[in-house]
């Protein structure tokens, strides 16, 4: 099946292709051999690319965030612009692709309970707005035609910005490990997120795909809620690094969500589940990116 993957250069995108390049016929927003870049906020090119291609599958993985925007338009315009433009051509066209748009878990209020789908919003940024309009764009084309919604919880990988939580701490012990500093900063110790490594991730937009109703959110997500200080204390014990001086300067959390976990069983009645717990993700990720 041709599947026309956009944010195929981002951080999940170019996972998912890597894996799956031998399970569809990926096409991308990069436009032939000099790989630049179609411009999908223009509603005259998005129409003349899905013609061109005619996906029966479109993964919608593009959009940028506060760590990558320079102003909040950018965030609404990468979002919500280009998430119009796809519903709007496909209706011109009269094409039935089904689009699987990834969401946030930011659009949820921070919560000491397990969210699930039906759990109130309450987005506090740019971002988190930018996603839940996005959402509700995606939806109300439902059910003429067809668009599933992924709200994927804190992803972590190998490679990922260092704008973000996960590598941001293992640069920092690095440094620590190395002798560069001697001590380890952190915003805060009070907080806990929902860590999904990026494989996981990319499976479960893969069963969305395949297996994602019309008309549906599904949290992608591990299904527990992991504090800062058990996530330091993990790589701590796999680095062999028992004493770390920590430095926590208390200040909000940017996303301004303090604890978050999800509820995957919507995903699990599809097929998919969770491969990877806490300590292999994070094993990966300095094994890939530091070979420890």
């Amino acid at each position: 099946m041709k599947l026309f993957v956009l944010g195929s250069t981002g951080f999940i995108g170019q996972r998912f292709v890597r894996l799956f390049s031998g399970a569809y016929e990926i096409v991308t927003e990069l436009d032939g051999s000099d790989r630049t870049f179609v411009d999908l906020t223009s509603y005259g090119t998005t129409f003349e690319f899905l013609d061109a291609h005619r996906p029966p599958a479109i993964l919608n993985l593009a959009g940028k965030s506060y760590h990558t925007a320079g102003n909040d338009a950018e965030i609404y315009e990468s979002n919500v612009l280009v998430e119009l433009n796809l519903h709007e051509a496909l209706d011109h066209l009269k094409l039935d692709s089904k689009i699987v748009m990834a969401s946030s878990s930011a659009v949820y209020r921070s919560s000491t309970d397990t969210v699930d789908e039906g759990a109130p919003c309450l987005p506090v940024n740019t971002y988190a707005k930018a996603k839940y309009v996005q959402e509700r764009v995606g939806l109300s084309y439902h059910p003429r035609q067809r668009v599933a919604i992924a709200r994927l919880f804190n992803v972590i990988g190998p490679r990922q910005s260092k704008e973000f939580f996960i590598p941001a701490i293992i640069e920092r012990l690095m440094k620590f490990r190395s002798g560069e500093t001697k001590e380890v900063r952190l915003k805060t110790l009070n907080a806990a997120r929902d860590f999904i490594f990026v494989d996981d991730v990319c499976g479960a937009l893969r069963a969305l795909v395949d297996r994602g109703a019309s008309g549906e959110i599904y949290n992608v997500c591990s299904g527990r809620g992991v504090s800062i200080p058990e996530v330091i204390d993990a790589l701590k014990d796999i680095l062999g690094m028992p004493d770390v001086p920590l430095v926590a300067q208390d200040e909000f959390v940017k996303e301004g969500i303090g604890y978050q976990s999800g509820a995957n069983r919507k995903m699990r009645e599809i097929g998919w589940s969770p491969s990877f717990d806490l300590r292999k993700s994070l094993e990966t990720i300095l094994g890939e990116e530091y070979g420890i």
